[in-house]
């Protein structure tokens, strides 16, 4: 097998599709194709990398393409695959694949009734904008009940030096939640953090100056003895008056209504934390104790 073998069309234009179509060329494929619902975004991708073809509609895609990478959002694969079937393709010999995180290649279903060959192809990143973004050592999860499906995404991750692995269908949608809260819920926490900060009203210090610093050191941390061993701070001091103070602190601060996500996200956290400390001590000490009935009385207070 060799990159010749793929003739790719890439349908949608997104973040995505930026940096896997960089990939892609680089490593020496194929593209023959971009197709999305914009005109517009598929030109500039197109002309971007200099493949030839560009178009809105599924029927303008050249016939020699046998490879179909669909990066859309998931909401829409299910369209694609119904809108897919009904082409005249050699479908036997082709390979569509989605790459969706937390949905598994059963989107694809009328395609795979057509006996063409389905996957979900996953690659473990953060895609925030259209500028390119290398995917070079990132982890790739393959999911497909069809052998032929796995043996040309596993190449094609190794030509793009992902370091592939295969997911079970059923358990894809946790493995892509190990991204989620990786990623996404960070963000949101550094987001709420800086809101925080704002609160203070220090204003000679540079918000991502000032935590930085902490972040590196906590992500050294994680890297070289895991996360388990990794926390410190008020929750594992089992420091009842801090935890009282900062509950007190966000009552005073965040009283409207469209506010109290952030009163909920400091017991959830500081919860999720207890059961760390459960995880890697097996058991809580005195102060930890009063600390957890203290978040659980709270939460339940917020919950009502």
């Amino acid at each position: 097998m060799t990159t010749k073998n793929f003739n790719i069309s890439i349908i949608g234009a997104g973040k995505l599709a930026h940096s896997l179509s960089s990939a892609l060329v680089r490593s020496g494929f194929n593209i023959t194709c971009v197709i999305s619902k914009n005109i517009s975004s598929a030109k500039k991708l197109a002309k971007l990398f200099q493949i030839k073809n560009y178009s809105t509609k599924l029927k303008d895609i050249p016939y020699r393409t046998n490879t179909f990478f669909i990066c859309v959002p998931d909401d829409q694969i299910k369209i694609l695959d119904f809108r897919f079937s009904k082409l005249e393709l050699n479908f036997r010999q082709s390979l569509f694949v989605h790459f969706s995180g937390a949905e598994n290649s059963a989107l694809l279903k009328h395609l795979k009734t057509k006996k063409a060959q389905t996957a979900s192809f996953h690659i473990m990143q953060t895609f925030p904008s259209k500028d390119i973004l290398s995917i070079k050592n990132n982890f790739a999860a393959i999911e497909t009940g069809n052998s032929t499906a796995a043996k040309k995404l596993s190449f094609v991750a190794d030509k793009l030096n992902l370091l592939s692995f295969k997911v079970d269908g059923d358990k894809k949608a946790l493995y892509h939640l190990a991204g989620v809260f990786s990623s996404n819920f960070f963000v949101g926490n550094i987001f709420s953090a800086h809101e925080l900060f704002k609160k203070s009203e220090i204003i000679k210090i540079n918000f991502n100056n000032l935590i930085l610093p902490i972040i590196n050191s906590t992500l050294h941390n994680i890297k070289k003895a895991g996360a388990e061993n990794s926390l410190s701070g008020p929750v594992e001091r089992g420091d009842l008056k801090t935890i009282q103070n900062h509950a007190a602190t966000l009552k005073k601060h965040f009283k409207r209504s469209e506010d109290k996500t952030f009163i909920l996200n400091y017991f959830v956290q500081s919860l999720s934390l207890i059961n760390l400390i459960k995880k890697s001590c097996w058991k809580l000490n005195n102060r930890q104790r009063k600390v957890e009935k203290f978040l659980l009385q709270e939460l339940r207070s917020y919950l009502k």
